[in-house]
């Protein structure tokens, strides 16, 4: 917090009562802040914060609860499952980073901030002082907050921002400015230092902004996934083991059921835990299931990681209507008696094919492949991420770009993915004495 700020936070907020004044200078800052890109953009995020910040200034900071919020502006039932349902956790830290990213690129004065702490619900509003014989642009707004202020609550000089209906909060006396003499010459000098000052600040802005620009018009890999209002389906290829005899008659037990079929590789469930681990810190609900347990119907529900390609049906039949899509003969279950040859085709160009042939001893292997793809599928209708090797080494090196972030580093650098929304790499990683190299991307195509 800056010197001289007042904050009115956590349980002092919720028993606050605000005066017009306070109130008209917030709506002012919620008013603006909503026009601008970062959340005129997000409807969603606009409702949450429009409620949390009305509900506050009218003294029903108290209520703003996790239900309460899903009901009221999510228009979920009054039984809804909180913990199946994450769209107010997800949508409240969405906007504390839309928030943080507001007040860093806005070069505009805010005598007032708003700020929603972790952990909670309820906003907290951030007042800053005027300085000495300056008005601001925000003139009356700003100037009533502090002219309507008890003499009892100046401090040290410097005007107070708790209006008579403010109850004391104490610890949050505005903190003494210091007094400054200047001379001709020293404010020459400061007029220089304060000119160099803005052309530094100028360049470091406007290149984030450039970086921004150049990040933000190439496929976002996370954003339709950040923003879902359902858990994502995060879709793995499983194994089924061999089983000897029949099903009993009253239908399959828990060891034919369970035990020898949704087996999952590995190689396939350290992918899983690296896709994991990159949607907890994105704060993305998800939840994972067999490819052979989900039906369309159950793809169209939310967005989807598909994860490995030889046993992933899914895998293989949202890649159909790609440039890049995955073929496999024999597939395992077919009763053609040979092992797999799976292969990556360009629809575009049929003669150029990458394929695995998973006859060849493991150890004679020399290079597996791999297609990465961001697409908004018509087949279901939902966003679909898909992260699908011909072999196991093939998955892990797209996991391994995916994950690390070196592919949107190159979506960032390729020149046709301008002003693009969808993806498709095809991904290549050399093999030596069973371990897989560094991933490199082969082909990639945007539209």
């Amino acid at each position: 917090m800056r010197p001289g700020a007042t904050t009115l936070e956590g349980s002092a907020a919720e028993r606050t009562l605000f005066s017009p004044d306070v109130q008209a200078a917030v709506r002012a800052e919620l008013d603006g802040m909503l026009k601008a890109p970062i959340f005129s953009q997000s409807n969603r995020c606009k409702r949450f914060l429009s409620y949390i910040v009305l509900q506050t200034l009218s003294g029903n900071a108290g209520e703003l609860k996790e239900r309460t919020i899903g009901i009221s502006v999510f228009e979920r039932t009054n039984d809804y499952d909180t913990g199946d349902d994450s769209i107010v956790r997800v949508t409240a830290n969405d906007i504390r980073k839309r928030l943080s990213q507001y007040y860093r690129e806005s070069v505009d004065a805010h005598p007032v901030q708003i700020e929603l702490p972790r952990g909670s619900y309820v906003p907290e509003f951030r007042f800053h002082p005027p300085r000495p014989g300056k008005k601001s642009a925000e003139g009356s707004v700003q100037e009533s907050v502090y002219e309507n202020a008890k003499p009892s609550e100046i401090s040290n000089a410097q005007e107070a921002l708790i209006s008579p209906e403010y109850p004391e909060v104490p610890g949050l006396k505005p903190a003494a400015p210091e007094a400054a003499r200047f001379t001709g010459n020293s404010r020459g000098r400061l007029l220089i230092l304060l000119i160099v000052v803005l052309l530094i600040l100028a360049g470091t802005v406007g290149f984030g902004l450039l970086r921004k620009w150049s990040a933000g018009d190439v496929p976002d890999l996370w954003g339709s996934f950040i923003h879902a209002t359902n858990p994502v389906l995060v879709c793995i290829d499983t194994h089924e083991l061999p089983v000897p005899g029949s099903a009993p008659s009253g239908g399959q037990t828990f060891v034919d059921m369970v035990l020898r079929k949704q087996i999952i590789a590995l190689d396939d469930a350290s992918v899983l835990s690296s896709m994991a681990a990159v949607l907890g810190k994105k704060d993305i609900a998800f939840r994972v299931v067999g490819a052979e347990q989900v039906s369309l119907a159950d793809l169209r529900r939310q967005p989807i990681i598909l994860i490995g390609a030889i046993d992933n049906k899914w895998t293989i039949r949202l890649t159909q209507r790609l440039r890049y899509r995955i073929e496999v003969a024999n597939p395992p279950g077919s009763g053609a008696g040979k092992q797999p040859i799976a292969s990556i085709v360009d629809s575009e160009q049929p003669a150029s094919r990458w394929t695995t042939d998973l006859a060849i001893p493991f150890n004679a292997w020399k290079s597996d492949y791999a297609v990465i793809s961001r697409t908004d599928d018509p087949t279901t209708g939902v966003p679909v991420l898909i992260e699908a090797g011909l072999g196991n080494d093939g998955t892990l090196a797209a996991s391994e770009l995916v994950t690390s972030g070196r592919l949107s580093t190159s979506l960032e650098t390729e020149p046709s993915c301008r002003s693009k929304k969808n993806f498709e790499a095809v991904i290549e990683t050399q093999i030596i004495d069973t371990k897989s190299g560094p991933p490199h991307v082969l082909r990639v195509t945007c539209w």
